[in-house]
């Protein structure tokens, strides 16, 4: 075969020369590629019908007939032939071998009346009898799988030597020369699969399929791409062609790397920009903007802004903002200024800066909310990533104020956007905000089934995105936790947290760590662990003034759990706000109108400590009633108020009104099936729950008793510890302070009593214990578990 650099194997071709001479249409075409056989078959053809081969890209004229037969073989570097209409004349016979590319004038309109065959590839392959008749039967079926019945590689590959980089050559020079920039694509990429779809399979021509060649052809197919993509004029193409096939990012990397960035931008803002990275995920994502060159950033609003999505995706605000603030100036980073001012800044850069403010350590007021509603209405309705990420920021805003209903109905609407956009990864987040929504308002039930939606629409997600995996896992360890089961929320935070705290984090989604983190290592495993989680959080967020306030009331709660009120009372104290100690004391309705997240933080703290500290203080319980009345309130919030209600209503001796608050109390939970926030008032609980009058009457409905069946499972013991020890209610409470360092005049002052009473009732303490001094009693209580 004189285009191949091996001859064929010599077998008789009598089934396919017998079909070309008995055609019933006068013209029959042999369109293939080198190696099929196409000149050998004509060569045999010319023997036995006594004729001559024209080797012409000029058409031959009449003359050239032999005996009304003309076997013509285009040279392979003939582009465009033509068939004279006069062939389609009976009588005549013409046989035509040529190559896939070559275009022949007039074959479409012969095919279209019925005056012309063409045979294929497939074809022209040799047939199972063809190799039987001079291999053997036993050798035939191992041949054919190596060669596909490709003549080319039957001679090859009959022989002892094979000569892999001859092959690869001649694929690469006589074969894949002649494939389009399209197929030549589809065929790296099928070769690519490490198990190709039966889709990728039929995009590889079946000679091509022969497991033989499968080495040299990848090779060939590598080498053909690589000189192509250093053509500059066909790189365009071949991008083109990875993005037919779905491959956006290496449609948009051939481009960078052959230098042509102007058409990478546009591809890349095509594909959606900074979404690239909900689309394709955070790698493509990364690959795409590393292919980019820096003075981009300062030129290109789509690059800009992909930039600091990764910047905050990262966790890196203050990288983010100081993104926009090089390319558009200081004045990028003032909200209001970039929202309202439409002339200097486009509609998809406020709408991204608005997406922003969900990660920054900004006050969202009125007036932000304001502009980003009168934002929506620049965008057209179909333009559904764009308003779904105006209503997710609307979102942030409501659930910092505590508007779970109009929040829910926002949650809604962006879900619509996002479902119709096709983006399952948004989706997720949204059913995200949903379920800690949920959690927040106590409703435990209704977490659960949007963590299931959550769960399914991560698992649509076409990427891996292990950080979106962590959210989801702690969103179901939270749940389970909720159930009463701590092991998947103490397994996450001993394996996973320190990977979470590292990525993408906005002001509830760190709210939520916060709090599900520290009440479960606080009451799992020990204060100390719960304090170190905090103090992980603080070196992470150290610039952050919302993410500090939440770790302080935080550790505040859990020094109170601790029985270490002192030291939470001047931690508080500590803080610079305007809701302090003086203020909750001094304050009833004021209680009512709080709005600010922190601020209604801080107020519940203080109050739970003024509960513990003085439950029979004047107007305390006007003052609890107020704050419960808050709209503003969460509902895991709410639940822990009823029980300081209840526990002030027993000190002052009002069983009747302690049992009834707490009855509706635990059936309120069992209802939104949570018990994470009765859990964390287990100071308050114990002493309820240890009078037989309040926990008879609780035995005496199915809710209650299974409230306080999981609570006892949790770890709430039926009495107080001190009781168990032989300590009166008196004894434990300066047990607790002296273990925080009060002095006795401190104590004193508290306790209303005078310094000699402190004395008597110390001397009892240490006789119980069997001590003599203050550090011995300290060590004692430790010892039994009175205090942590």
């Amino acid at each position: 075969m004189a285009d191949t650099p091996h001859k064929t194997i010599d077998i008789r071709r009598d089934g396919l020369l017998r079909r070309i001479v008995m055609a019933a249409e006068p013209i029959v075409v042999l369109d293939a590629v080198a190696g099929m056989g196409k000149s050998t078959l004509l060569s045999q053809l010319a023997s036995h019908l006594q004729c001559r081969i024209w080797r012409s890209a000029r058409s031959p004229g009449e003359d050239d007939f032999c005996d009304g037969v003309l076997l013509w073989d285009l040279p392979p570097d003939t582009l465009e032939a033509e068939i004279p209409a006069i062939w389609r004349d009976e009588g005549r016979r013409v046989v035509i071998a040529k190559r896939p590319y070559t275009r022949l004038l007039g074959l479409d309109r012969a095919i279209a009346y019925r005056k012309a065959l063409c045979l294929g590839a497939q074809d022209l392959c040799f047939s199972r009898g063809e190799l039987e008749a001079t291999c053997g039967r036993a050798a035939v079926g191992p041949l054919l799988a190596e060669t596909g019945g490709w003549p080319f590689l039957v001679g090859l590959f009959s022989r002892a030597s094979r000569e892999e980089a001859a092959v690869t050559r001649f694929l690469a020079d006589d074969v894949l020369s002649e494939t389009a920039d399209f197929e030549l694509v589809q065929l790296r990429l099928a070769q690519q699969a490490a198990k190709p779809a039966a889709k990728a399979k039929e995009a590889v021509p079946a000679y091509l399929q022969a497991s033989g060649i499968a080495g040299p052809l990848a090779t060939a197919v590598d080498m053909v791409l690589a000189e192509r993509l250093e053509d500059g004029t066909r790189v365009p193409a071949i991008s083109t062609a990875y993005a037919a096939h779905g491959m956006q990012t290496e449609a948009i990397a051939v481009l960078q790397r052959a230098g042509l960035h102007e058409l990478a931008v546009r591809a890349f803002i095509a594909n959606f920009g900074r979404y690239y990275i909900f689309f394709h995920g955070s790698e493509a994502f990364d690959r795409v903007l590393a292919g980019f060159p820096a003075e981009l950033a300062a030129q290109n609003e789509g690059i800009v802004t992909a930039l600091a999505m990764q910047a905050l995706k990262r966790g890196e605000v203050l990288r983010a903002q100081r993104l926009l603030a090089d390319c558009y100036g200081s004045r990028a980073n003032n909200v209001l200024k970039v929202l309202s001012d439409r002339a200097a800044f486009s509609a998809a850069f406020r709408s991204f800066r608005l997406v922003m403010l969900i990660y920054e350590d900004v006050v969202l007021g009125d007036d932000l909310l304001e502009q980003a509603t009168t934002l929506l209405s620049e965008f057209p309705l179909d333009a559904d990533l764009e308003r779904g990420s105006i209503y997710n920021s609307i979102l942030e805003f409501y659930i910092r104020r505590r508007r779970f209903a109009v929040a829910q109905d926002i949650a809604d609407r962006a879900l619509f956007h996002y479902e119709r956009a096709g983006v399952p990864l948004l989706c997720f987040y949204i059913n995200l905000h949903q379920a800690m929504m949920h959690l927040m308002s106590g409703d435990a039930v209704r977490a659960r089934r949007n963590a299931v939606d959550a769960a399914e629409q991560l698992s649509r997600v076409p990427f891996e995105s292990p950080m979106d995996a962590r959210l989801l896992a702690l969103l179901q360890a939270c749940v389970e936790y909720e159930d009463g089961k701590p092991e998947p929320l103490a397994r996450f935070l001993t394996s996973e947290m320190d990977d979470f705290s590292h990525g993408e984090i906005w002001p509830s989604l760190i709210e939520f760590a916060l709090q599900y983190g520290s009440q479960a290592l606080s009451e799992h495993f020990s204060m100390i662990a719960a304090r170190g989680f905090l103090d992980r959080w603080r070196a992470y967020q150290v610039y952050n003034r919302q993410f500090r306030l939440m770790i302080e009331v935080r550790d505040a709660v859990i020094l109170q759990n601790g029985n270490r009120w002192q030291e939470a009372a001047e931690k508080l104290a500590a803080v610079q706000a305007r809701i302090n100690r003086t203020w909750v004391e001094a304050a009833v309705d004021e209680l009512t109108r709080l709005q600010d997240r922190d601020e209604i933080a801080l107020a519940v703290v203080w109050l739970r400590h003024i509960v513990f500290e003085m439950p029979g203080r004047v107007h305390l319980d006007r003052q609890l009633t107020a704050l419960a009345s808050n709209l503003n309130l969460t509902g895991r919030q709410r639940l822990c108020i009823e029980v300081w209600q209840a526990y002030v209503a027993r000190r002052r001796h009002n069983l009747t009104s302690a049992r009834a608050i707490l009855q509706k109390t635990f059936e309120n939970a069992a209802r939104l099936g949570t018990i994470a926030p009765l859990s964390e008032e287990r100071q308050f609980l114990r002493e309820l729950t240890g009078d037989r009058r309040i926990s008879d009457f609780l035995q005496t409905t199915p809710t209650s008793q299974q409230i306080l069946r999981r609570l006892r499972d949790t770890g709430l013991p039926n009495t107080p510890l001190g009781e168990k020890n032989g300590l009166t209610r008196r004894e434990t409470r300066l047990l607790l302070m002296i273990a925080e360092g009060a002095s006795n005049k401190f104590i004193a002052h508290a306790l209303g009593l005078s310094e000699a009473t402190v004395k008597f009732h110390l001397g009892n303490l240490y006789r119980k214990l069997g001590c003599s001094r203050r550090r011995e009693a300290i060590i004692a209580a430790k010892a039994l578990g009175v205090i942590s």
